[in-house]
């Protein structure tokens, strides 16, 4: 009896470790966003883009995110375009970042960012 329940309990363990490895590196990985192209720009404006990144690093993992973002111009709708963006978190500490676009299908596009790197 006792060992089947030492084996229950492992199997228990060994699920809820696996669940929340997958769970975290689901997040890890989720680093895209798909936009609304702007019609007259045929772009995505810079504030889009940063709201975007800034909803990712806010996530509960991070438990404190970028109190802004910051991104150097809007976000042309051509596969492979990038934007340079910074996270402003608190204490005065910035994190570069490059937005690329990674797919376009009509007025939308998706783009990934990369880990904020000092």
């Amino acid at each position: 009896m006792r060992y089947l329940r030492a084996v229950g309990l492992v199997l228990v363990g060994t699920a809820l470790l696996a669940g929340s490895l997958t769970a975290g590196n689901q997040w890890l990985t989720d680093r895209d966003a798909t936009s609304e192209v702007d019609g007259t720009t045929d772009s995505v404006p810079r504030a889009e883009v940063a709201r975007s990144i800034s909803g990712h690093l806010s996530l509960p993992v991070i438990l404190r995110g970028p109190r802004s973002v910051d991104c150097t111009r809007d976000l042309r709708a051509v596969k492979g375009a990038w934007v340079h963006c910074t996270a402003h978190y608190l204490r005065g500490t910035d994190r570069g970042m490059t937005v690329r676009v990674v797919r376009v299908r009509g007025g939308q596009i998706t783009y990934v960012h990369d880990a904020p790197h000092r």
